[in-house]
């Protein structure tokens, strides 16, 4: 075939494929060199529409001219979907309708295409305001279709409805959905990550929603992961949320709950819960409670029941995010003792050059557990931040350090720390520093409204 001729330009040999279902071909790319029109497009919608392809899992066909006619045979999420309803989304293992202006006759048709699908693995809502708890109830109840012995979305990996103005009755559609047809001997074959950050929820959402993490009969969890980012669920949404801790969360491996209004009140119930219910939490890895004002006895309450060297407390965590919740410098130097973190974030807490040096005596020769740790944007000065990287070069006998990643940007660096850290990377080669580069304007020197948290 000669590059640039009709016939290597031609999409028939591809579309044939399709046609006859050929099972090598699970992606079809059409590049922009080959002729792919009003004819092509109509011809690869019927093929679809036939339901005779089962092996086709993604389209990729940009740098086209296609009519506005053709293109509404596949174009719209509607019609894409009406397409390949009869067939339950066909082998399809991933949509992405993002961001398409989806209102409830959208989402409706989603849920009673994909609900039964035995491939759809990912579908991606995300940035459809219009869908609200109307457009959530309609995906929720087409995706059961009047069969509640059927478990929806059997074998769906994630899920993701961020900014989609989703309130507590849409969550209640979504549990109720994907609790549907689900019980001990029919099971899924994978646990959900869902992404709802950005929703009105509130606290009544959560009541909700922790049905997903203990299932009833203490069956484990639903879901893999749960990110509910700033969706206003204040503390009594997070006390829904750690009652179902209480019982078997068995596969529930990371709640992010950012953003959320979030007090000491809430904080200390969570912390207690971690402690005494921990053998409820072991599959419990990652806890991200960044931007909620917990203060400083919440956070060492929370470090308090995570597990220290040789004392028990909560040792599934390793990874966790108290970024901007006014930590405290003993609430910091608390979490460098809990020896089961791997990844600790203390971002933009205030700590100062005070904060830092009371850290010192935990950072000499760097950490034996944690792998990175992040002390950006707490606007300590550069004789604090260069003895930090100081204490950390010091070589222990033996040198039990695991460290690998530093975060010191919002914090002032300089000559003086430029040098050190030659130093550093000649003595500790596999540790990645990142910081700001000197510049006539360091953190220390903002403004006061700049340091507000």
């Amino acid at each position: 075939m000669v590059w640039g001729s009709e016939e290597f330009k031609s999409c028939k040999a591809l579309l044939d494929r399709v046609q006859n279902n050929d099972p090598k071909l699970v992606e079809l790319v059409i590049l922009p060199v080959k002729l792919f029109g009003d004819a092509e497009l109509s011809r690869l919608a019927d093929i679809i529409l036939s339901g005779k392809n089962t092996n086709l899992h993604a389209i990729s066909a940009s740098g086209h001219n296609v009519s506005p006619s053709a293109l509404a045979l596949l174009g719209s999420v509607e019609a894409f979907c009406k397409a390949l309803l009869e067939v339950n989304g066909g082998s399809l293992e991933s949509v992405d309708f993002a961001f398409k202006n989806i209102s409830k006759s959208g989402a409706e048709i989603i849920g009673r295409t994909f609900g039964a699908s035995e491939s759809i693995k990912r579908i991606y809502l995300y940035r459809n305001p219009n869908i609200g708890d109307a457009g959530m109830t309609a995906f929720s109840a087409s995706a059961i279709k009047d069969d509640s012995t059927r478990l929806s979305f059997r074998n769906l990996e994630h899920l993701d409805i961020s900014e989609c103005d989703v309130g507590a009755a849409g969550a209640k559609a979504l549990v109720e959905c994907l609790a549907s047809g689900e019980n001990d001997t029919s099971a899924r074959s994978n646990l959900i990550d869902i992404q709802m950050s950005k929703n009105p929820l509130g606290a009544e959402g959560c009541l909700y929603l922790k049905e997903l993490i203990s299932r009833e009969g203490g069956r484990g969890s639903t879901v893999q992961k749960l990110s509910i980012n700033k969706c206003a669920i204040g503390d009594d949404g997070l006390t829904f949320i750690v009652d179902a801790f209480k019982t078997s969360c068995k596969g529930f491996s990371s709640l992010n709950v950012a953003g959320n209004g979030i007090s000491e009140v809430g904080a200390l119930g969570l912390a207690e819960v971690l402690h005494t219910r921990s053998i409820n939490l072991q599959s419990l890895q990652e806890l991200i409670l960044a931007d909620n004002p917990i203060g400083d006895e919440s956070v060492l309450s929370i470090a308090k029941s995570l597990k220290y060297a040789e004392e028990e407390g909560n040792s599934s965590i390793d990874v966790l995010d108290l970024s901007t919740t006014k930590c405290g410098k003993n609430g910091a130097v608390a979490l460098l003792k809990c020896s089961a973190l791997k990844s600790l974030r203390l971002f933009n807490n205030n700590l100062a050059s005070e904060g830092f040096e009371a850290m010192f005596p935990f950072l000499v020769g760097g950490h034996p557990t944690l792998e990175h740790l992040d002390l950006g944007g707490n606007r300590a000065e550069e004789s604090a931040v260069a003895t930090l990287l100081g204490t950390i070069m010091i070589m222990n006998e033996p040198d039990d350090n695991v460290l690998r990643a530093l975060e010191l940007g919002g914090n002032e660096v300089g000559e003086v720390v430029e040098e050190i850290l030659r130093e550093l990377n000649e003595i500790r080669p596999d540790l990645d520093v990142a910081r700001d580069r000197p510049s006539a304007e360091q953190p220390n020197e903002m403004s006061r409204e700049e340091l507000k948290m």
